[in-house]
C-alpha cells in the first residue's frame, strides 16, 4: 500500500488500522514501510482515510511481491488456485466433502496471523523438517506448493527469501499410523519457528461423534493438549454423493 503525499492531511486515522504497523508519519504526513507492509489492504478497506489518500502499491502483483497480498488480503485471489485464502477449499470441511476417509488424518500446519505475520524462511524450516523425516505428502494446490523450488529438500525459491506474509499454511494428508511420527517432527522444528504457531488434525467422526481413541492417543502421546473443533459452512448440510 501507499499513501500519496500530496493528498495525505496527516491526520493520523489509518495507523491503528495496520496490523504490522507499516504506517508511521514523516513530516507531519503518513507513510507506509513498503518492507514492512504486507499488502493485507487493511487500511485501503476499512475506508477511514477522510479524503482517499491511500492507494494500491504499483508492483503489489509482481512477483515475487504478489505473494504477500495472496497471502495476506483475504479478498485477494490466488493467481494459481484461483481461490482465495491460505489453504484449499476443503481443508476444514472433511464432514461434509469426505476428503480424508477413515483411515486417515488430515494435517495443517498453521504460521502467523493477522497482526503477527511471519518470514517464509519460518515456513521452510517446517518444510525441510518434513522432508528430512520422510514426509512428502504435501497438498498439491495449496498455494503454498508454488513456494517450493526442490520438493526432496523443501527449499522455497531463493527469490522468497526475506519475504514477508501475515500467516501461511501447509496442508498433509496422511495414513493415520503415521500421526506420531509426524507430530513428534512437527514439534522438533517448532523450536525454531519465531511466529505463531497452529496445528489442525483432521479426522473423520465415529458415531455418537466420537474423535476416533487412536487418533487421540497419538496427540496426547507426543504432548500435544487438544480441543475439538469444527467448521460449518452454508450449504453443506450432508456429505457429497
Amino acid at each position: 500500500m501507499i499513501i500519496n503525499r500530496e493528498i495525505c492531511v496527516g491526520c493520523g486515522c489509518c495507523h491503528p488500522y495496520c496490523p504490522t504497523h507499516a504506517i508511521y508519519f514523516e513530516d507531519l504526513k503518513s507513510v507506509v514501510d513498503q518492507d514492512a507492509c504486507y499488502e493485507c489492504g487493511c487500511c485501503l478497506r476499512v475506508e477511514v482515510c477522510p479524503v482517499g489518500a491511500i492507494e494500491e502499491y504499483p508492483d503489489v502483483y509482481e512477483y515475487p511481491r504478489a505473494l504477500r497480498k495472496y497471502f495476506s488480503d483475504p479478498n485477494a485471489t490466488h493467481a494459481l488456485t484461483g481461490i482465495q485464502g491460505r489453504g484449499t477449499e476443503e481443508s476444514k470441511t472433511n464432514d461434509a466433502t469426505n476428503r480424508c476417509g477413515p483411515e486417515e488424518v488430515g494435517i495443517l500446519i498453521e504460521v502467523g496471523r493477522p497482526s503477527i505475520g511471519m518470514d517464509l524462511m519460518d515456513i521452510q524450516k517446517i518444510t525441510r523438517a518434513l522432508v528430512k523425516a520422510g514426509i512428502q505428502e504435501m497438498e498439491p494446490h495449496n498455494p503454498f506448493n508454488s513456494m517450493i523450488q526442490d520438493p526432496s529438500t523443501g527449499d522455497l525459491k531463493p527469490e522468497l527469501i526475506g519475504e514477508r506474509v501475515l500467516s501461511a499454511i501447509i496442508e498433509l494428508q496422511v495414513k493415520r499410523d503415521r500421526l506420531r511420527h509426524i507430530l513428534r517432527t512437527i514439534k522438533k522444528v517448532t523450536r525454531k519457528i519465531d511466529s505463531v504457531f497452529c496445528l489442525d488434525v483432521i479426522t473423520q467422526l465415529e458415531p455418537g461423534l466420537k474423535v476416533p481413541q487412536e487418533v487421540l492417543d497419538a496427540i496426547e502421546s507426543e504432548g500435544f493438549s487438544w480441543r475439538p473443533n469444527a467448521k460449518i459452512n452454508m450449504g453443506l448440510g450432508r456429505a457429497w454423493e
